[in-house]
């Protein structure tokens, strides 16, 4: 089975498939609203749970932002629902050395002002993402490259780099300091390389661009859909850009309404919303059969994980593993699945999950030990009148409920826990200041690629623990320019021996994505991975 991993965080939400863009505000919808929409539009509205923090494309701080930057501006590639690479802005990536990629910029690529889209465009992106002065949390992923430092960037005072030469206005070549197998550069650079206007963008100062109004609003666009209004935490309104390059969207309006998990099943039936996003749209495990039995609704359910909720150890506050290590023997996984999860989900502590390809059997993972737990405190002399405090976002209902199980099972080996809820974006901004000392959260998995560097690099802007280990930001780079599969399953393997040593942040649950869709949409579905890929294409019946 592919490899699946940890990687990013939530978003989204839409508006009622009979109403206008005034009702996106509310789970109904006024008569007024009503009254106002045209017959003949087409439109798709998806339920999500959590706001986008912003629309900026060289960020990927949650899976909100991200999915919604990729309809928006489109990435080189993208990963379809079968874990392959498919053409996006580049026609084409080849290699004959697996270090220097010639990528090929689709030539009718056009921004939504008219101007095209060039090469010009994308190295201006690359030097940006790759610019000490930028804060973007994608800049590791480009550490292959040559010229860049490991937390890639750029260091040598200038844009240019070794790893990126324009070939003519549609030609780029990115060049990795050692070979790179094609798939691992398609993970890390070609779809998070999400090119964006260099005319609208090149006048702002470079310590200033994450401050840029465009990136909450962005009025110049290249991907399918445009923006055309997002009311924070409560909706995303799209409209069709009639000019995109791989055609024009067969939708006139694609909609995501952001509302609380519990709604997703109201609003399903009321056919207020088409569909759910199964990242960030998830279906009560309750109300499953009930949505089964809605005659109005096909439901799909995902055979892997796109996900997995973690327990980020904030690692100052809770310096010793023993505890951390303790903490993680604590949880009764299997509880929250059974109860919580009705079974549709899978055990997550390590790195990577048990279908893993990458997975170490032999790893001694903390799984569910209290006795254990009890022990490794009382080696650590853990002061049992600490309360530690635990940031848990709302929205995700089962998550809400798996903290609450968490925080009785550390109870029942002595810690002591105060749990304090956030909405997403609020508990994101706290999770990337270490202000806490427990936080669940959401991570995406990756199917092709097992680099987790990300979440757990020195420094990395997504590393929600504080956690730091040389040896294994060494071994991780280390995997990511091996193509002998042999030695990267021995460099992963150790990885997860490490990982699992310090448990900065061990994993809870892999939840099974329950996908549902109204009989009107004729083409388009939910999906855990590569939902959006071909969003142009998503239709209705009249």
């Amino acid at each position: 089975m592919k490899s699946r991993i940890l990687k990013t965080l939530v978003i989204a939400i839409t508006c009622t498939a009979t109403i206008g863009l005034s009702a996106c505000g509310s789970s109904g919808g006024s008569s007024e609203s009503k009254k106002t929409t045209s017959s003949a539009k087409k439109i798709i509205n998806v339920g999500i749970m959590n706001a986008p923090s912003g629309f900026n494309a060289i960020d990927s701080s949650d899976v909100a932002q991200n999915d919604m930057t990729q309809i928006l501006f489109k990435p080189l590639v993208e990963l379809d629902s079968s874990f392959k690479f498919v053409s996006s802005l580049a026609d084409s990536i080849e290699t004959t050395d697996n270090k220097t990629f010639t990528v090929k910029l689709n030539k009718k690529a056009k921004w939504t002002d008219g101007k095209p889209v060039t090469a010009d465009d994308t190295m201006f992106t690359l030097a940006l993402i790759t610019n000490p002065k930028v804060s973007s949390t994608i800049a590791s992923k480009f550490n292959i490259l040559a010229g860049l430092n490991d937390a890639g960037k750029n260091t040598n005072g200038t844009d240019n780099f070794d790893g990126a030469k324009k070939v003519d206005d549609h030609t780029i070549q990115i060049i990795t300091k050692d070979h790179v197998d094609k798939t691992v550069f398609e993970d890390l650079v070609g779809q998070y390389l999400k090119t964006v206007p260099k005319h609208i963008l090149k006048d702002v100062p470079v310590d200033q661009v994450f401050k840029a109004s465009f990136f909450q609003n962005p009025t110049v666009t290249d991907g399918p859909f445009k923006l055309v209004t997002y009311k924070k935490d409560q909706y995303v309104q799209m409209a069709a850009n009639k000019d995109y390059f791989r055609g024009a969207p067969k939708l006139t309006q694609l909609n995501f309404k952001i509302m609380q998990g519990t709604e997703i099943t109201v609003q399903l039936q009321s056919g207020e919303i088409d569909m759910n996003d199964p990242q960030i749209g998830l279906i009560p495990n309750d109300d499953v059969d009930k949505v089964k039995a809605m005659k109005n609704i096909k439901v799909e359910i995902d055979k892997v994980s796109s996900g997995v909720q973690t327990l980020q150890i904030n690692v100052k506050s809770i310096p010793d593993a023993k505890v951390r290590r303790a903490i993680s023997y604590a949880i009764n996984r299997k509880q929250i699945i059974k109860n919580l999860l009705k079974g549709a989900g899978e055990e997550f502590i390590g790195a990577y999950a048990p279908s893993s390809q990458f997975f170490d059997k032999d790893i001694d993972y903390a799984s569910y030990d209290p006795a254990k737990a009890k022990a490794l405190l009382k080696e650590a002399n853990w002061d049992s009148s600490k309360v530690l405090k635990f940031n848990v976002p709302v929205g995700n209902t089962a998550r809400e409920q798996a903290a609450n199980v968490i925080a009785q099972n550390l109870q029942d080996v002595g810690i002591k826990v105060q749990i304090q809820k956030y909405d997403f974006v609020t508990s994101l901004a706290l999770g990337k200041k270490h202000q806490f000392d427990l936080y669940i959260v959401g991570l995406t998995s990756d199917p092709v690629n097992p680099d987790i560097s990300a979440y757990i690099g020195t420094g990395q802007a997504l590393d929600l623990s504080g956690y730091s280990n040389p040896e294994l930001d060494a071994l991780l780079q280390q995997g990511k320019t091996t193509v002998d599969k042999t030695k990267r399953t021995e460099i992963y393997n150790k990885v997860q021996e490490i990982y699992s040593t310090d448990s900065p942040s061990p994993g809870v649950y892999a939840p099974l994505g329950v996908g549902a869709v109204n009989k009107r949409v004729t083409y388009g579905s939910p999906k855990g991975i590569g939902m959006y890929v071909d969003i142009e294409k998503w239709d209705v019946s009249k």
